[in-house]
């Protein structure tokens, strides 16, 4: 009985053995297998998912850029649809190009910060510069001389091309740098304007001496644009006569100008000398400021002999006059040294 109770309990062991993988039944396999496998799909799933999240990204961007299309097309069509009343017929594909090519005219009027009234208006100025043949670089040089021209009095308010052409004349100006006979502007500061020394006195005031400071980079604007290396600041005075004190002119010139002593350490005795102090007293500032390095600063004299205009007086105009008491500064092209030997047999 223990025999054949011991084989069928070793056999229904055996055959328990047989239904296990890895210590699981086939059941629990089964299961096991069936958790991968939907794992599996569900990370296929999620990854569909994100495409198909994609393209309907996609398809929306492309349907805004459609839209977009639609619009400008329509706008466009708006506006060519707009000349038939006017025209009576549909525009040609010529008009429509003219039309496309005034828009991007118009355009790049705005980007360069005016508005087609204000291109209009300056039309005139255009067409005066075009048929001189000065280009945008010339034309900005050519701003900065007008701007000098008009505060001194040289050109008047031009409202036409007639008029501008006719300013530039007057003052001794044509609009091209590079042709000869192209004489630079005379700078003009009298007491008329402003520019005030007191009376018998070279002494600049703390507002004369700022109006300098501003004006030293039109001058030397002016001075390299017409090429020259020579600027020259001339006193010129009105006929009232001086207190005929003693003059020590010939000795105090040189260490004002040095920055030795002070220009009230001058004292002239008759116009043509207080005209050359108040020309160094101009020059002492001028030949301090950065923009005029490198420039040869000439202070001289026209005295009570020069009228504005450039006229030699008759001796009728004596009084106090504002507009004679003035200091003139123009720039010139230095002497060439060939120009100073003197002529074989002639007199020195």
């Amino acid at each position: 009985m223990s025999d054949v109770g011991g084989t069928s309990v070793a056999f229904e062991r055996k055959g328990y053995g047989r239904g296990l993988i890895l210590g699981l039944t086939m059941a629990e396999t089964m299961l096991l297998l069936v958790f991968c496998l939907l794992l599996a799909a569900g990370a296929i799933i999620h990854k569909k998912e994100q495409e198909a999240a994609e393209a309907r990204k996609i398809a929306q961007s492309i349907q805004e850029t459609v839209r977009k299309l639609d619009e400008e097309n329509k706008r466009l069509l708006a506006q060519l649809n707009a000349f038939k009343p006017a025209t009576g017929r549909n525009v040609s594909d010529q008009e429509w190009r003219e039309l496309v090519l005034a828009k991007e005219v118009v355009e790049t009027i705005k980007k360069a910060g005016l508005t087609v009234e204000e291109a209009v208006k300056s039309a005139p100025v255009a067409k005066v510069l075009a048929d001189n043949d000065v280009d945008v670089e010339q034309a900005k040089a050519m701003v900065e001389h007008l701007e000098v021209l008009k505060e001194y009095g040289y050109v008047g308010a031009a409202k036409t091309s007639k008029d501008l052409s006719e300013a530039l004349k007057k003052a001794g100006e044509t609009v091209v740098a590079t042709k000869p006979h192209d004489w630079p502007p005379i700078i003009s500061l009298s007491e008329l304007g402003g520019y005030n020394f007191a009376s018998g006195s070279a002494e600049l005031s703390d507002d004369f001496k700022t109006k300098l400071r501003d004006l030293s980079k039109t001058i030397a604007s002016i001075a390299k644009s017409y090429g020259v290396d020579v600027i020259e600041v001339i006193g010129h005075t009105d006929e009232q006569a001086m207190s005929g004190e003693s003059s020590n002119m010939d000795k105090g010139l040189q260490p004002v100008l040095a920055h030795k002593v002070e220009i009230s350490t001058l004292h002239p005795a008759d116009n043509a000398g207080l005209g050359l102090a108040r020309a160094i007293s101009v020059t002492s500032i001028l030949r301090d400021m950065p923009e005029l390095k490198g420039f040869t600063i000439l202070p001289m004299s026209g005295g009570q002999l020069i009228l504005p205009g450039d006229r030699l007086t008759d001796g009728a105009q004596a009084g106090d006059v504002k507009a004679r008491r003035r200091i003139e500064i123009r720039v010139r092209q230095r002497s060439r040294e060939t120009d100073l030997v003197p002529v074989e047999g002639s007199k020195s």
